[in-house]
């Protein structure tokens, strides 16, 4: 395998891109939950980096990592990632990291939908408390 060019998970924790598309997915976590903890609609602008800032900020990731692996030399990898990364991540982890490419896709795949899911666990959190 390619053990020389491929990052393990603590080294991928601190690459700095990495670190950028974990924070982007945190910060669109938070304010996902406050937009539906207060009950309001964010701005277009909010909503549509609260939606797609994340898979943004981990085809950051994603395009770095395939230059220094060698990984997917297609000419324009990241247009690519962007219109197919649910079918990419998976090709693409599997290829870097083997069989142990199932913890990089959960991560990657935690990242770029954590704003949905917490939104959607603060919207049921808040289906059983009666208004104040």
């Amino acid at each position: 395998m390619m053990a020389s060019t491929v990052q393990t998970m603590h080294e991928c924790l601190q690459d700095t891109t990495f670190r950028i598309a974990t924070l982007a997915a945190l910060f669109a976590s938070c304010v996902t939950a406050t937009y539906t903890a207060t009950n309001s609609e964010p701005a277009p602008l909010v909503a549509l980096f609260l939606l797609f800032g994340p898979l943004f900020f981990v085809v950051l990731w994603l395009q770095q990592d395939a230059r220094r692996t060698g990984v997917g030399a297609v000419q324009d990898w990241g247009y690519f990632l962007l219109l197919a990364w649910p079918f990419v991540i998976p090709w693409y982890a599997f290829r870097t990291r083997g069989r142990g490419g199932w913890r990089l896709i959960v991560v990657l795949f935690s990242l770029i939908s954590g704003a949905s899911i917490i939104g959607a666990l603060v919207a049921y959190g808040m289906e059983g408390v009666p208004p104040a």
